[in-house]
């Protein structure tokens, strides 16, 4: 059975959430920091963890090479 490898990330607003969820992360704990008198720019201190697989090498490479073509892309038009 293959080990599973993950790569981790935290945001601190739904603008984030949004983007990250269309990058295929996966929501996995909230914190609220409100109590401790921490607040972030979205001004209610709430923390937002999430995982996702780590790419293989080939998922990696391709992903690279899509982005890069959707960027030269937007630049010519």
């Amino acid at each position: 059975m293959k080990k599973s490898s993950w790569e981790y990330c935290k945001a601190v607003n739904f603008n984030e959430l949004q983007q990250l969820g269309q990058e295929g992360w996966e929501l996995v704990s909230v914190t609220g920091t409100r109590q401790s008198g921490q607040e972030h720019e979205s001004g209610n201190g709430d923390i937002f963890y999430l995982k996702r697989p780590t790419p293989s090498i080939r998922e990696g490479i391709t992903a690279e090479q899509r982005n890069r073509a959707l960027a030269q892309r937007q630049g010519a038009q």
